[in-house]
């Protein structure tokens, strides 16, 4: 994988064909538009790690047990999160325990040392093994049992920072399923959670305002204040979820402490948004709200916005929301100009809309953020094209525009009352400059831990 630490001053280069790395979207293959090899890492690195969404939860302590080479990038990762170095430690693994043959010991060792100097007790220990101890079959049932035995007022989670042993889940998605693994069941209570989000829900939207006028308690997994609170996601008997990497944890929740998993994806099209708040609706014996009014101030809000920026060329990533092609299709079918979509995969969410926009926007660029050729082809959307609308720091960063939106994985926003927010955004990012530069290269942007 190529790695760029920071942005690097323009510099003469070849010429390089964009082919492999672009293609208009009217010759793309669902749902691999391209085939990435060896692997690009722009700086726009405002997505969340594996380091920084166990923060979420109050009280628990990471302690990564890794080569040193491993740790570089963790450690870092935690020292962004605002007393994230000191919920973060390291047990470092080396040839000489590879050849003992104790990884076991030393694991249990070296978090039982970590625990017992650290200046408060905590609730939760998150410990992450690597790929290595997996290449040599680490017990990690010996592992956590033996230290929650020694240690039973503790919760502990087994975590994976296991990139090359994506079999079955990305880091991403593993990491999400962990993340509730210290929840157990309790009595059961009119409660319904979401997870596994990292941006609260925003709390204006018709979803929350539906629940909360059907008695519903809701407990928030990207805004529980405590570790009560994150524990107290045990007395619900629903999890709601929007993003398809939380599935697993749905799913794992449902089969654990028996909530039932309802999805209700993240999108910007109003007939989906109506189908998903009814979904919830039946299942939760909610009243819909009028959606017939909040469809109006929509349109109303889009022609608004339409009058504003014109013919502006507008580009959107994968990072700023996981339905990039919903919104681009939304956007297209109101007369904006989206010409370019950076993205890598597309998710089975946007199946529909990838192949709405094939058949009647066939000339839509869907650009690569991860293909090798990306670090060579030129950022020069805004001297071919002027000004360019970003929504996305990926999209910002590739078409060098301080014009954007910055928001990542739609930062909460949902429904309706998501979309009129998200297109005041755009109003704002359309008006007023950002330093782009100096934004995107702060990781897991939003993480307050």
């Amino acid at each position: 994988m190529i790695y760029e630490n920071e942005i690097r001053p323009r510099v003469l280069i070849p010429k390089v064909s964009p082919a492999g790395a672009e293609t208009d979207i009217g010759h793309a293959s669902f749902p691999e538009p391209f085939h990435i090899g060896l692997q690009y890492s722009s700086p726009a690195r405002g997505h969340w790690t594996i380091a920084h969404s166990p923060m979420l939860i109050p009280e628990c302590h990471e302690i990564y047990v890794c080569y040193a080479c491993c740790l570089h990038g963790v450690v870092l990762s935690a020292d962004e999160v605002p007393d994230g170095a000191g919920r973060f430690s390291m047990v470092t693994l080396t040839n000489e325990n590879i050849l003992k043959g104790n990884l076991e010991e030393m694991m249990i060792d070296g978090i039982s040392d970590i625990i017992d100097h650290l200046p408060e007790r905590p609730r939760c220990v998150e410990g992450f093994t690597s790929c290595m101890q997996h290449f040599l079959h680490i017990d990690l049932k010996l592992v956590y049992g033996t230290l929650r035995k020694k240690y039973p007022d503790i919760d502990f989670i087994d975590g994976y920072m296991i990139p090359t042993l994506q079999h079955r889940f990305s880091p991403d998605v593993l990491g999400r399923r962990q993340l509730t693994r210290a929840i157990q069941k309790q009595p059961r209570k009119k409660a319904v959670n979401f997870v596994v989000n990292y941006f609260p829900v925003d709390p204006e939207c018709e979803l929350v305002t539906m629940l909360q006028a059907g008695g519903y308690t809701i407990h928030d997994f990207a805004a529980c204040p405590t570790y009560d609170e994150y524990k107290a996601m045990g007395e619900s008997i629903a999890n709601i979820y929007f993003h398809e990497n939380a599935r697993p944890a749905a799913l794992d929740m449902e089969k654990r402490l028996e909530q039932t998993p309802l999805y209700i994806p993240y999108a910007f099209c109003y007939d989906e948004i109506r189908a998903h708040l009814q979904e919830a609706a039946d299942c939760l014996q909610l009243s819909m709200p009028d959606t017939d009014a909040y469809e109006a101030r929509c349109e109303a809000a889009l022609e608004r916005l339409h009058d504003e920026v014109g013919n502006t060329h507008m580009s959107i990533d994968y990072t700023a929301t996981p339905r990039p092609l919903n919104l681009a299709r939304l956007l297209l079918t109101h007369g904006f100009n989206v010409y370019a979509v950076y993205l890598d995969t597309v998710l089975a969410d946007d199946k529909d809309d990838f192949y709405f926009l094939q058949e009647h926007y066939p000339e839509l660029q869907l650009r690569s953020t991860m293909h090798f050729k990306r670090s060579l082809l030129p950022r020069d959307d805004t001297r071919r094209y002027g000004k360019v609308l970003a929504i996305g720091q990926m999209a910002a960063y590739f078409t060098d525009s301080n014009y954007f939106v910055n928001i990542v994985e739609n930062s909460g926003l949902y429904g309706y009352t998501g979309l009129l927010k998200l297109i005041s955004l755009t109003s704002e990012a359309f008006k007023e400059e950002k330093d782009m530069r100096r934004i995107v290269q702060i990781k897991a942007w939003g993480c307050h831990g």
